[in-house]
């Protein structure tokens, strides 16, 4: 019986793993940096919304105490927990909020300012 050598050798099989083996380690590498960046997005969400419940209750605090807004008034993170218009902030934060009046309609934007997260622009 004559064998015609045109199939696969034990050479081409490790071959063929070896460069499939590699290509799973850059496959895994990948996904291990894209679901790393999701974690990141996941915590700069908590903070957007650690922000946004403080933007929120100083907008409360405004309509509910008239305060006449005439240019920019900041008011801080303890002062709506102080009054109960929020809890305590999550993360060890602390923030203000900067509250200014264009074309009569008031604008809320919040900073914190947290242990490992702080937003940008932060002025204190």
């Amino acid at each position: 019986m004559k064998l015609n050598k045109k199939g696969w050798g034990t050479v081409e099989m490790l071959l063929l793993s070896a460069g499939i083996f590699i290509a799973l380690l850059v496959v895994v590498y990948f996904i291990s940096k894209l679901y790393g960046s999701f974690d990141a997005s996941i915590s700069n969400r908590k903070y957007a919304d650690i922000e946004t419940k403080l933007a929120s209750a100083a907008k409360k605090y405004v309509i509910e105490n008239n305060v006449n807004v005439n240019g920019n008034i900041i008011i801080y993170s303890e002062t709506l927990q102080a009054l109960g218009y929020i809890s305590a902030l999550e993360d060890n934060c602390s923030g203000y909020v900067d509250v200014s009046r264009v074309d009569l309609i008031n604008t809320y934007k919040a900073y914190i300012s947290c242990d490992n997260y702080k937003t940008r622009n932060l002025s204190n």
